[in-house]
């Protein structure tokens, strides 16, 4: 599993609302959405989201993940822009 991707579509969902928006935004099939964030789950080994058919919310785990997902995906960036930024020496 990607990790990082699983916690893209995690956050994004969060963010949008829903599966369907996520899998927009990412340009991600809604099954694949699906399947990353099931894999995230049984990665940490909890349910991160209650799923009914008109709201998500997260649970007690997925609120605990949420922030550090953030904080891991901006670490990533910040260090993707650090190695691909031309040198100052």
């Amino acid at each position: 599993m990607d990790r990082l991707q699983a916690m893209r579509v995690f956050v994004s969902v969060v963010d949008l609302g829903s599966q369907s928006a996520a899998a927009d935004h990412l340009d991600l099939s809604r099954p694949v959405v699906s399947r990353y964030l099931a894999e995230l789950e049984d990665w940490v080994g909890a349910r991160l989201m209650h799923r009914t058919t008109r709201k998500l919310s997260l649970t007690t785990a997925g609120s605990e993940m949420l922030p550090r997902c953030r904080q891991m995906l901006e670490l990533c960036n910040d260090m993707q822009a650090a190695v691909t930024e031309p040198d100052e020496a």
